[in-house]
Order: C-alpha cells, then structure tokens, then sequence
C-alpha cells in the first residue's frame, strides 16, 4: 500500500464538522471517510445512482403535496354529500353538478401521478437495463 503523504486543508463551519464527524462515526477515521466519498462521488456509476435518487426524491414529495391536495377536495366533497343524505337534500342536480365533477377531478390527478411515476420507474430502469447502472 503506498504512503499517504500528501496533506490538504480544508476549513467547516461548526455545523458543516459536526456533520462530517457524526457521518463518519462508522469509519476508522474522517480520513478514511472522505476518501471514499471522493471515490464514490468521482464514480460515474454513483453520480447517476444519485441523480435517480433525486429524481424519485423530487417525484415523491410532488406526489406527496398532490394526493394531500386530492384527498382533501375529495374529503370535502364527501363531507358536504353526506351532510345533504342526512338532511334528505342530496338530489341528483348535486351530485352531476358537484359531487362527480370533484371526483372526477380527482380521479384525473390521481391517474396522472401513477403515469408519471410509472414514467420516471420506466426510465430508470431502461437505463439500468441499458448499461446496468441507472442512467
């Protein structure tokens, strides 16, 4: 194994060496830490690893805001419904006029984040397919 002598320095603020030392708590050293994370962050293969981890962070939290958006109107429309069947009001004018149309929309929403996360899964993994990484 060659010597390591060569040295850098590089300067943290308290919160950045903080971090660094509870990341590499599992290491012999923040040495050792470092230089894998160089090597794994310089590797093709780990960039587009990373990239397809963003990509599904960045499509989950959309999809996350979306369904919260879509369980809501639809809570609200089932609610109002529900009022009205108890009250004997809900009539047929209601439910095509209001009631369907917000579960239509829902539907709709719905439908478009499963195209879309089927899209994004697809495209990962032909490139995984393609060259046997994530692309």
């Amino acid at each position: 194994m060659e010597k390591r002598t060569n040295r850098i320095e590089i300067l943290f603020t308290d919160t950045e060496l903080e971090r660094l030392k509870d990341r590499s708590k599992s290491f012999s050293s923040i040495s050792s830490y470092i230089r894998l994370a160089i090597t794994e962050f310089s590797d093709r293969d780990m960039k587009s690893r990373m990239d397809a981890v963003e990509l599904m962070t960045s499509l989950y939290r959309r999809h996350k805001d979306e369904l919260g958006w879509a369980g809501g109107n639809l809570n609200q429309a089932m609610k109002r419904a529900n009022e009205l069947a108890v009250a004997g009001l809900l009539n047929e004018a209601y439910y095509k006029e209001v009631l369907l149309p917000s579960i239509q929309e829902i539907k709709g929403a719905i439908d478009k984040l499963i195209a879309e996360h089927s899209d994004t899964v697809g495209m990962i993994v032909r490139g995984v397919l393609r060259n046997g990484k994530p692309h």
